[in-house]
């Protein structure tokens, strides 16, 4: 399965090499820990996690397709960071021209 990942703050730079928007490819039934242990990124650097939109655990497991933000604890707090993940919601149709 596939992910795509965010990686905020000083995250970026101690992650595995690559940018700080990428797609990683996971075993099926992997969870967010699977994914943080290969990014090679220290369990207590992150302190906040969202999954499509929501606040997460490490032990949430993850689908094909889902967006994942992982943040260091000095922006767990953060309202701005974890609003801009958030995957854009399809317009309704009252709202199309």
């Amino acid at each position: 399965m596939s992910v795509t990942v965010l990686l905020g703050g000083d995250l970026r730079k101690e992650a595995a090499a690559g940018p700080q928007q990428r797609t990683i490819d996971l075993a099926e039934s992997s969870c967010v820990q699977d994914l943080i242990t290969l990014l090679g990124l220290d369990t207590t650097r992150v302190g906040m996690i969202i999954v499509n939109g929501r606040g997460s655990m490490p032990e949430t497991e993850l689908r094909d397709g889902d967006r994942v933000g992982l943040f260091p604890p000095e922006l767990r707090y953060n309202t701005f960071v974890s609003l801009y993940f958030r995957p854009k919601q399809p317009k309704s149709q009252k709202d199309k021209p």
